[in-house]
């Protein structure tokens, strides 16, 4: 995927994405459409699939995005970007955060036209990509498949990992949207994503502890070598002022510490 602005306004894409996405219904299949042909082997074949046009993906996808409208504005906005060559058709979803600007262009898809020349079978085809792309920028299953298959579509998170990623990241840099989407309900896949997220910052946490400890005890032994070489000081006044002329990083663990006991209640 492409993508175009700023890493700021790229986390704010991301969380309308997930509340967008997490709104969508899967719409129904009322088309079907039937495939004939040979094998390799010259065994015919044919088979019959149910299957949502562009227009009921797009509906799916703009009900999604009304439903989900901030002061009577949308969130997210999109459009295609179609390539109609000789040898075949692609067709890419750019989906825009209508509140910054900010775009992320999916990845290409490609299927060879062998009916060139023939503007109605082209112009099908051009829909069929543009059906596929938009199906999977969205997660919508939009044709029949199997039942594997099935559940992995509706096992499917909100975002992605790499999404993710970006509104935790925001979200322990104390970012209120982010806050806000974090603690809002999720699908299965996604509330496990953000627990173990959750439980590595806390083992990151206990590292840096530990670490601070070490310090500390470092610290000590230090201020025992200098009780020896001032036997003026007394111990605790040695100890204390070793201590208190290194606090650059109190407030920075004491606000992550704050962070993941909100993040798990304890």
């Amino acid at each position: 995927m492409q993508q175009f602005g700023s890493e700021k306004d790229r986390t704010t894409w991301a969380m309308h994405y997930a509340i967008v996405k997490a709104a969508i219904k899967q719409p129904q299949k009322t088309h079907e459409a039937t495939v004939k042909g040979k094998t390799s082997k010259g065994i015919p074949y044919s088979y019959t699939y149910k299957y949502a046009d562009l227009a009921d993906v797009d509906k799916a996808i703009m009900d999604a995005i009304r439903r989900t409208e901030k002061d009577g504005k949308p969130l997210l906005s999109y459009f295609f970007e179609v390539d109609n060559a000789e040898e075949g058709v692609s067709a890419e979803t750019v989906i825009i955060d209508a509140t910054n600007g900010f775009m992320i262009k999916t990845s290409k898809v490609w299927f060879k036209n062998y009916n060139v020349g023939d503007a109605q079978k082209t112009a099908s085809l051009v829909s069929y990509a543009k059906r596929y792309s938009l199906s999977a920028a969205f997660g919508i299953a939009s044709e029949d498949d199997d039942d594997a298959q099935n559940a992995q579509q509706q096992e499917a998170p909100e975002v992605n990992d790499a999404a993710l990623e970006v509104i935790w990241n925001a979200y322990i840099n104390h970012d209120p949207v982010a806050n806000n989407w974090i603690h809002k309900s999720h699908d299965a896949v996604t509330a496990n994503k953000i627990l173990k997220l959750s439980e590595d910052f806390k083992k990151q946490q206990a590292k840096a502890k530990s670490k601070r400890i070490k310090e500390l005890k470092a610290k000590h032994d230090q201020a025992q070598k200098e009780i020896k070489k001032q036997g003026q000081k007394s111990d605790d006044e040695v100890i204390k002022n070793l201590v208190d002329h290194d606090d650059s990083d109190k407030d920075e663990h004491a606000d992550q510490q704050d962070l993941f006991d909100q993040i798990v209640g304890d």
